[in-house]
């Protein structure tokens, strides 16, 4: 005997593209999308009618077998007086099976909430799923997926790249994919150049390539890629990129002097643990302590204004060049 649909969705987390297509897939399930705009309704928690959100729910679809009710900061409820609250649960508990009720929320939304609780009460008639954005290597393996899904290929360092430049963005990452497999017409996989030429950096990527030239003692080359984020960043956006930069450098350094292995070092930091490791080994300790000195010496000037902060940065990777 076929399970009945849920009542209620319970739908939350930061990974709001996921969220979304998966909203997407039940507007599909009531059929005709000419008629199944007048079975959808939204509102937000924060500024809802209780009286009006009663009103949809309890309403009959329109040539459908389903209406379909989407809440948005859904944890608004659980901040809410307790009035609001009982109402809520109360609504939730008369639903008619005509309707699906979606509450969403970019947080987590916990066992000890009264929703939560509810919601552990009532297995047989909720659906509960959070939707978290994958991180670090996940995300990378997500781009593949993705990118398979999408009818293409990308090769491993290009995905890499990929996630380094977009920072862990699911729509953003969407959006550039589907770029990217337009432009190689997806007759070929996405390579690493192809990132590299329409891909725009949101910084991170420029910081890896400006490190990878100062580790092989290259400083004209540091310079124009600081340069290149001096055209979309400012001095004080771009200070705090490398001085975490080279905080993850010294971090993987020392695991490596004692034997350990970096990941471990570097699982509490939203990184790629293979390109760190690897810059890693161009730096020893001590040339890593002293450019950490060298940081704090910048951050000083800049913030009691001895130097103008462009040309800060400038005069520190231009240093960092003769010590590397």
């Amino acid at each position: 005997m076929d399970r009945s649909p849920p009542s209620v969705y319970l739908l939350h987390g930061d990974d709001d593209l996921a969220i979304a297509e998966f909203i997407g897939r039940l507007k599909a399930k009531l059929g005709d999308p000419a008629t199944a705009e007048l079975n959808i309704q939204t509102f937000s928690a924060e500024t809802l009618n209780m009286s009006a959100l009663e009103e949809a729910c309890t309403a009959a679809p329109f040539l459908s077998r389903r209406r379909l009710v989407i809440v948005t900061s859904a944890s608004a409820f659980d901040r809410a007086g307790s009035h609001r609250q009982e109402a809520l649960l109360d609504l939730l508990d008369r639903l008619p099976a005509t309707t699906a009720l979606v509450l969403v929320d970019d947080s987590e939304l916990g066992s000890n909430s009264p929703l939560g609780r509810w919601a552990e009460a009532h297995q047989q008639t909720v659906f509960t799923r959070q939707f978290a954005i994958p991180q670090g290597p996940a995300f990378v393996r997500w781009i593949r997926d993705r990118c398979k899904n999408l009818g293409g290929e990308v090769d491993p360092e290009a995905a890499q790249l990929l996630a380094e430049a977009i920072g862990e963005d699911p729509r953003l990452a969407h959006h550039e994919l589907t770029k990217l497999l337009d432009y190689v017409d997806r007759s070929r996989p996405i390579r690493r150049e192809d990132v590299e030429a329409l891909t725009p950096v949101k910084g991170q990527s420029d910081v890896f390539a400006m490190v990878e030239a100062l580790g092989s003692g290259d400083g004209h080359r540091a310079l124009t890629h600081l340069q290149r984020l001096l055209e979309d960043e400012s001095p004080r956006a771009i200070f705090p990129m490398i001085v975490r930069h080279f905080r993850l450098l010294l971090l993987a350094r020392e695991a490596l002097d004692s034997g350990q292995d970096p990941k471990q070092a570097l699982s509490q930091h939203r990184c790629p643990v293979p390109r760190i490791t690897s810059q890693a080994h161009r730096f020893s300790a001590a040339q890593l302590h002293t450019i950490y000195h060298r940081l704090l010496e910048t951050d000083v000037a800049m913030k009691t204004s001895q130097i103008e902060d462009a040309l800060a940065l400038q005069t520190l990777v231009a240093s960092l060049a003769t010590q590397a």
